[in-house]
Protein backbone atom coordinates (compact mmCIF):
# COMPACT_ATOMS: atom_id res chain seq x y z
CA UNK A 1 0.00 0.00 0.00
CA UNK A 2 2.68 2.60 0.69
CA UNK A 3 4.10 1.63 -2.70
CA UNK A 4 1.14 2.55 -4.38
CA UNK A 5 1.03 5.65 -2.29
CA UNK A 6 4.08 7.16 -3.12
CA UNK A 7 3.22 6.17 -7.01
CA UNK A 8 0.50 8.39 -7.32
CA UNK A 9 2.17 11.30 -5.27
CA UNK A 10 4.53 10.82 -8.38
CA UNK A 11 1.93 10.84 -10.65
CA UNK A 12 0.14 13.56 -9.26
CA UNK A 13 3.39 15.46 -8.75
CA UNK A 14 4.01 14.62 -13.02
CA UNK A 15 0.35 15.65 -13.99
CA UNK A 16 0.82 19.25 -11.78
CA UNK A 17 4.04 19.55 -13.92
CA UNK A 18 2.60 18.62 -17.34
CA UNK A 19 -0.62 21.18 -16.74
CA UNK A 20 1.81 24.10 -15.56
CA UNK A 21 3.70 23.53 -18.81
CA UNK A 22 0.53 24.14 -20.57
CA UNK A 23 -0.12 27.11 -18.73
CA UNK A 24 3.57 28.11 -19.28
CA UNK A 25 2.78 27.75 -23.06
CA UNK A 26 -0.42 29.29 -23.67
CA UNK A 27 1.00 32.28 -21.77
CA UNK A 28 3.81 32.59 -24.20
CA UNK A 29 1.77 32.43 -27.21
CA UNK A 30 -0.72 35.29 -26.12
CA UNK A 31 2.49 37.01 -25.35
CA UNK A 32 3.75 36.78 -28.57
CA UNK A 33 0.43 37.39 -30.49
CA UNK A 34 -0.13 40.62 -28.02
CA UNK A 35 3.15 41.73 -29.30
CA UNK A 36 2.12 41.56 -33.13
CA UNK A 37 -1.72 41.16 -33.02
CA UNK A 38 -3.07 40.36 -36.43
CA UNK A 39 0.13 39.54 -37.96
CA UNK A 40 1.59 35.85 -36.86
CA UNK A 41 0.54 32.60 -38.34
CA UNK A 42 0.48 29.31 -36.92
CA UNK A 43 4.06 28.54 -38.26
CA UNK A 44 5.36 31.95 -37.28
CA UNK A 45 3.94 31.21 -33.58
CA UNK A 46 5.21 27.68 -33.61
CA UNK A 47 8.78 29.01 -34.35
CA UNK A 48 8.61 32.07 -31.82
CA UNK A 49 7.76 29.64 -29.63
CA UNK A 50 10.24 26.37 -30.30
CA UNK A 51 7.16 24.34 -31.00
CA UNK A 52 6.31 21.70 -33.21
CA UNK A 53 3.67 22.52 -35.72
CA UNK A 54 1.28 19.81 -34.23
CA UNK A 55 1.65 21.29 -30.91
CA UNK A 56 1.26 25.00 -31.23
CA UNK A 57 -1.60 24.14 -33.40
CA UNK A 58 -3.19 22.24 -30.53
CA UNK A 59 -2.40 24.77 -28.17
CA UNK A 60 -3.96 27.70 -30.03
CA UNK A 61 -7.22 25.63 -30.81
CA UNK A 62 -7.36 25.18 -27.21
CA UNK A 63 -7.01 29.21 -27.06
CA UNK A 64 -9.39 29.63 -29.51
CA UNK A 65 -12.19 27.40 -28.16
CA UNK A 66 -11.92 29.39 -24.94
CA UNK A 67 -12.02 32.41 -26.24
CA UNK A 68 -8.45 33.79 -25.36
CA UNK A 69 -7.33 33.79 -29.21
CA UNK A 70 -9.02 34.79 -32.48
CA UNK A 71 -8.33 33.89 -35.78
CA UNK A 72 -8.30 36.60 -38.31
CA UNK A 73 -8.57 36.33 -42.69
CA UNK A 74 -5.34 34.26 -43.69
CA UNK A 75 -4.52 32.46 -40.73
CA UNK A 76 -3.20 35.27 -38.53
CA UNK A 77 -4.12 35.42 -35.05
CA UNK A 78 -5.31 37.96 -32.34
CA UNK A 79 -6.34 37.97 -28.88
CA UNK A 80 -9.67 36.87 -28.55
CA UNK A 81 -12.71 38.99 -27.39
CA UNK A 82 -12.82 37.02 -24.24
CA UNK A 83 -9.30 38.21 -23.03
CA UNK A 84 -9.72 41.22 -24.17
CA UNK A 85 -13.10 41.94 -21.83
CA UNK A 86 -11.22 40.17 -18.76
CA UNK A 87 -8.10 42.91 -19.55
CA UNK A 88 -9.90 46.12 -20.11
CA UNK A 89 -11.95 45.33 -16.79
CA UNK A 90 -8.65 44.90 -15.07
CA UNK A 91 -7.10 48.11 -16.84
CA UNK A 92 -10.57 50.07 -15.76
CA UNK A 93 -9.98 49.00 -12.27
CA UNK A 94 -5.92 50.02 -12.66
CA UNK A 95 -6.85 53.36 -14.28
CA UNK A 96 -9.55 54.17 -11.65
CA UNK A 97 -6.90 53.77 -8.67
CA UNK A 98 -4.23 55.79 -10.22
CA UNK A 99 -6.08 58.57 -11.44
CA UNK A 100 -5.83 60.85 -8.35
CA UNK A 101 -1.99 59.97 -8.89
CA UNK A 102 -1.75 60.97 -12.67
CA UNK A 103 -3.89 63.79 -12.21
CA UNK A 104 -1.40 65.72 -9.51
CA UNK A 105 1.56 65.04 -11.80
CA UNK A 106 -0.07 66.44 -14.67
CA UNK A 107 -1.12 69.35 -12.09
CA UNK A 108 2.60 69.80 -11.42
CA UNK A 109 4.15 69.51 -14.90
CA UNK A 110 1.41 70.67 -17.18
CA UNK A 111 1.95 68.17 -19.52
CA UNK A 112 0.69 64.71 -20.92
CA UNK A 113 0.65 62.08 -18.12
CA UNK A 114 0.06 58.86 -19.35
CA UNK A 115 -0.43 55.45 -17.22
CA UNK A 116 0.64 51.95 -18.55
CA UNK A 117 0.62 48.87 -17.38
CA UNK A 118 3.13 45.53 -18.29
CA UNK A 119 1.59 43.43 -20.56
CA UNK A 120 4.01 40.79 -22.52
CA UNK A 121 6.80 42.78 -24.13
CA UNK A 122 5.20 45.90 -24.62
CA UNK A 123 3.62 48.69 -22.39
CA UNK A 124 -0.20 48.79 -22.41
CA UNK A 125 -1.89 52.65 -22.30
CA UNK A 126 -4.79 52.50 -20.41
CA UNK A 127 -5.10 55.91 -18.99
CA UNK A 128 -3.72 59.61 -20.16
CA UNK A 129 -4.31 63.24 -19.25
CA UNK A 130 -3.39 65.22 -22.19
CA UNK A 131 -1.58 68.71 -21.87
CA UNK A 132 -3.57 71.98 -22.42
CA UNK A 133 -0.73 73.22 -24.28
CA UNK A 134 -1.18 73.31 -28.73
CA UNK A 135 2.00 71.66 -29.29
CA UNK A 136 1.97 68.57 -26.98
CA UNK A 137 2.14 64.23 -27.02
CA UNK A 138 -0.62 62.25 -27.24
CA UNK A 139 -1.04 58.61 -27.63
CA UNK A 140 -3.61 56.89 -27.77
CA UNK A 141 -5.38 54.89 -24.19
CA UNK A 142 -5.20 50.96 -25.57
CA UNK A 143 -2.05 51.70 -27.57
CA UNK A 144 0.89 49.52 -26.76
CA UNK A 145 4.69 50.29 -26.86
CA UNK A 146 7.51 48.65 -26.99
CA UNK A 147 9.91 48.24 -23.70
CA UNK A 148 13.60 49.41 -25.13
CA UNK A 149 12.77 53.12 -26.48
CA UNK A 150 10.17 54.04 -24.08
CA UNK A 151 10.47 55.44 -20.92
CA UNK A 152 7.71 53.66 -19.49
CA UNK A 153 9.00 50.37 -21.30
CA UNK A 154 12.58 51.15 -19.53
CA UNK A 155 11.16 51.50 -16.16
CA UNK A 156 9.52 48.18 -16.16
CA UNK A 157 12.54 46.51 -17.23
CA UNK A 158 14.38 47.76 -14.19
CA UNK A 159 11.73 46.04 -11.86
CA UNK A 160 11.97 42.89 -14.43
CA UNK A 161 15.51 43.05 -14.15
CA UNK A 162 15.63 43.20 -10.14
CA UNK A 163 12.97 40.55 -8.92
CA UNK A 164 13.73 42.21 -5.03
CA UNK A 165 12.64 45.73 -6.08
CA UNK A 166 9.39 47.70 -5.98
CA UNK A 167 10.32 50.61 -7.10
CA UNK A 168 12.22 51.78 -10.27
CA UNK A 169 14.92 54.96 -10.80
CA UNK A 170 13.39 57.11 -13.20
CA UNK A 171 14.17 56.44 -16.83
CA UNK A 172 14.34 58.46 -20.08
CA UNK A 173 13.80 58.27 -23.33
CA UNK A 174 14.98 61.26 -25.26
CA UNK A 175 13.80 61.22 -28.75
CA UNK A 176 14.35 57.95 -29.46
CA UNK A 177 10.93 56.26 -29.80
CA UNK A 178 9.64 59.68 -31.70
CA UNK A 179 11.89 61.99 -33.12
CA UNK A 180 11.08 65.82 -31.14
CA UNK A 181 9.76 64.08 -28.53
CA UNK A 182 11.41 63.33 -24.56
CA UNK A 183 10.08 61.61 -21.81
CA UNK A 184 10.43 60.70 -18.27
CA UNK A 185 9.28 57.70 -16.75
CA UNK A 186 8.74 55.58 -13.31
CA UNK A 187 7.64 52.48 -12.44
CA UNK A 188 6.47 50.35 -9.56
CA UNK A 189 5.37 46.45 -8.79
CA UNK A 190 2.36 46.54 -7.11
CA UNK A 191 1.19 43.92 -4.31
CA UNK A 192 -1.10 42.29 -6.84
CA UNK A 193 2.03 41.50 -9.26
CA UNK A 194 1.34 43.99 -11.85
CA UNK A 195 3.95 46.46 -13.06
CA UNK A 196 2.41 49.77 -13.75
CA UNK A 197 4.26 52.89 -15.02
CA UNK A 198 3.81 56.51 -15.31
CA UNK A 199 5.27 58.53 -18.00
CA UNK A 200 5.55 62.05 -18.78
CA UNK A 201 6.28 62.85 -22.54
CA UNK A 202 6.57 66.36 -24.06
CA UNK A 203 7.70 68.18 -26.85
CA UNK A 204 12.00 67.81 -26.42
CA UNK A 205 12.89 71.26 -26.20
CA UNK A 206 9.78 71.85 -23.94
CA UNK A 207 10.98 68.52 -22.06
CA UNK A 208 14.96 70.04 -21.49
CA UNK A 209 14.09 73.31 -20.17
CA UNK A 210 11.54 71.26 -17.47
CA UNK A 211 13.13 68.07 -16.64
CA UNK A 212 14.04 68.90 -13.04
CA UNK A 213 10.01 69.52 -12.13
CA UNK A 214 8.41 66.36 -14.44
CA UNK A 215 11.13 64.35 -12.49
CA UNK A 216 10.21 65.77 -9.44
CA UNK A 217 6.78 65.33 -9.56
CA UNK A 218 7.50 61.27 -10.48
CA UNK A 219 9.40 61.07 -7.41
CA UNK A 220 6.31 62.38 -5.29
CA UNK A 221 4.10 60.38 -7.59
CA UNK A 222 6.07 56.85 -6.63
CA UNK A 223 5.83 57.43 -2.94
CA UNK A 224 2.06 57.87 -3.41
CA UNK A 225 -0.20 55.07 -1.13
CA UNK A 226 -1.79 54.07 -4.53
CA UNK A 227 1.22 51.91 -5.59
CA UNK A 228 0.92 49.89 -2.76
CA UNK A 229 -2.78 48.62 -3.53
Amino acid sequence: MAATGENDQIDGSDSREDGLQVLRRAAAALDEIATAPGRLRLVDLGTNLGLAKSTARRLLVALVDVGFAAVEDGGRYRLGDRLLGLASADGANLAALFRPVIERVAAATEETVDLSVLRGKQMWFIDQIESAHRLRAVSAVGERFPLHVTANGRAALQLLDDATASVSEVAYDRDEHTAGISAAGIATRLSSGHIVAISVPAPSERFRAHESVIVSALREAAADPAWIS
